[in-house]
């Protein structure tokens, strides 16, 4: 009398029939990952009014700089997350950009497509140093400097 499924021989013929299901249990399984959210944080609802609020104030920050060439940078609003375009001249102008653009209220995210092209590391940005603070020495211009590598 045999059994089937039973000792040594049907035992490994079990465990390679496992080990083979693993794979595609895991791939049927991946995309109920999407349902549950996939790690994304919620969106945040656009409104036109304050991402045109938000590009304007951008724009004329960037215009009031001194180290930055007038005309030469642009400004797209979405959801609060501005994107910088245009061509900056030293990592200083491209950081002072960055900060002026993060500076306005209701950003909460600065994505840069600048061009970068040779130019100074140092410049005198007027953006103040600190983040929506009020003391007085907070709106001095400062230096913005990138570390050497």
């Amino acid at each position: 009398m045999r059994r089937t499924g039973s000792g040594r021989r049907g035992s490994a013929r079990t465990w390679a029939r496992r080990r083979r299901a693993l794979p595609l249990l895991a791939l049927l399984a991946l995309p109920a990952c999407g349902l549950l959210g996939g790690g994304r944080a919620p969106a945040v609802p656009v409104n036109p009014a304050d991402d045109l609020r938000i590009r304007r104030e951008v724009e004329a920050r960037l215009a009031a700089e001194p180290s930055l060439r007038s005309g030469q940078l642009r400004a797209e609003v979405k959801g609060s997350t501005v994107s910088l375009y245009g061509n900056v001249v030293g990592l200083g102008a491209l950081q002072c950009a960055m900060t002026n653009a993060g500076l306005v209220s209701g950003v909460t995210n600065v994505i840069d497509f600048m061009v970068l092209q040779n130019g100074p590391r140092d410049v005198r940005c007027l953006a103040p140093r600190t983040v929506r603070s009020a003391s007085a020495d907070s709106a001095a211009p400062t230096t913005a400097t990138v570390p050497r590598p």
